[in-house]
């Protein structure tokens, strides 16, 4: 396989894969509608903070070494991620929340952000096989502006969790 081809491989499935991404987002931001979800901070701020943790999972296997002198300790001691070990499902179970596990809109909200987001995590696990250097061919800049645009989403989805803005002013008096 050329190069320009393994490059065009990666540039096809990197972006099959984020866009898909962005769609199960766009999925997860309909879970901030009240009327139909009930959810606490704690289990949306639980729900980001896995997001970016995967993100960053999944970064370390495009960490790129130009010579010895690139590699800090930390790296020789961690040395390179395995895939066998990486996090395929994500969930609430864990997660003692205070308030009433048994609201049905509550069940419903977890089910399915659980769902949701172990499909990122999924397409986020392919993303770590396009690290390969003997089957695709990326640049630094490629890899900063897909991790960048991973990011950028989550803020931007995170963003429709946040508390209703006040639409009225009254006097307290």
């Amino acid at each position: 396989m050329s190069k320009i081809s393994r490059h065009e491989n990666f540039r096809r499935l990197a972006e099959k894969r984020m866009t898909r991404i962005f769609l199960n987002m766009n999925l997860i931001a309909n879970l901030s509608n009240r009327n139909n979800y009930e959810y606490t901070t704690a289990e949306v701020e639980r729900l980001f903070q896995a997001y970016e943790d995967k993100g960053n999972e999944i970064k370390k296997f495009f960490r790129v070494y130009h010579s010895v002198e690139d590699h800090t300790i930390e790296d020789i001691l961690e040395g390179t991620p395995e895939k066998k070990s990486l996090i395929t499902n994500f969930s609430f179970l864990d997660n003692n929340e205070s308030g009433d596990s048994n609201d049905i809109k509550n069940i419903k909200f977890k089910s399915i952000a659980e769902k949701r987001m172990t499909r990122i995590f999924s397409d986020m696990n392919l993303i770590a096989n396009l690290s390969n250097r003997n089957n695709y061919f990326y640049t630094s800049q490629e890899v900063t502006e897909l991790f960048q645009a991973y990011e950028d989403k989550g803020k931007e989805i995170k963003v429709f969790f946040r508390p209703q803005l006040t639409e009225k002013f009254t006097f307290s008096n």
